[in-house]
């Protein structure tokens, strides 16, 4: 009998180790936003939006420079961010009429909710950019936080994904590399193939 309890006790602070991880995690990526609204911190925590981004203003988005086909959907599937059971990928990019929309799905593959938050609009749309080769930064002029859920906190399920989006204001074509800084998560080299 006293086996059947070692189990259950042993199950028991498996899942409250990872309940301390993820609220911990959270709280670290959530508080990152709030404490400085110039910088590129904050977590974009979102959910699976269905419509479209709104048009915003790019604060730096350069002029398209070469004619854009109708549209492209380029598969990515690029791990930006993994721990402890929780990932961000960029799942695909879209690039229709001079902007470039990426696609990113967070995965939460523990046991207890995913603490996270989206920033306000005006800082969100300073948390994330992309470089690209010649040196040009380019902000998001919208993203799924700005549109549906700015200075919103909540948690995403065990074993959910959820989708988020932003999009740049420039022109992509075949070839193009740029890197991408997302929120807090580590800079990732992307090339459109």
């Amino acid at each position: 009998m006293q086996k059947r309890y070692v189990g259950l006790l042993a199950v028991v602070v498996a899942t409250a180790c990872l309940a301390v991880v993820g609220t911990l995690g959270g709280w670290y990526l959530a508080d990152r936003g709030a404490s400085d609204s110039t910088s590129s911190g904050g977590d974009a925590a979102t959910t699976g939006a269905t419509g479209g981004p709104s048009t915003g203003s790019a604060e730096t988005g350069p002029s398209p420079t070469k004619e854009q086909p109708a549209g492209r959907t380029y598969r990515l599937d690029q791990l930006m961010y993994s721990q402890s059971g929780l990932t961000v990928t960029l799942v695909s990019a879209e690039s229709t009429d001079g902007r470039l929309r990426l696609n990113l799905a967070y995965r939460n593959g523990t046991s207890v909710p995913w603490p996270v938050s989206c920033p306000t609009a005006e800082v969100d749309r300073t948390s994330s950019e992309i470089v690209l080769s010649d040196g040009r930064s380019v902000r998001p002029e919208s993203t799924w936080c700005t549109t549906t859920r700015p200075g919103e906190s909540f948690s995403i399920a065990p074993g959910q994904r959820v989708d988020s989006w932003a999009v740049f204001p420039v022109a992509a074509e075949t070839g193009m590399s740029f890197e991408l800084a997302w929120y807090d998560f580590p800079t990732l080299d992307v090339r459109l193939r």
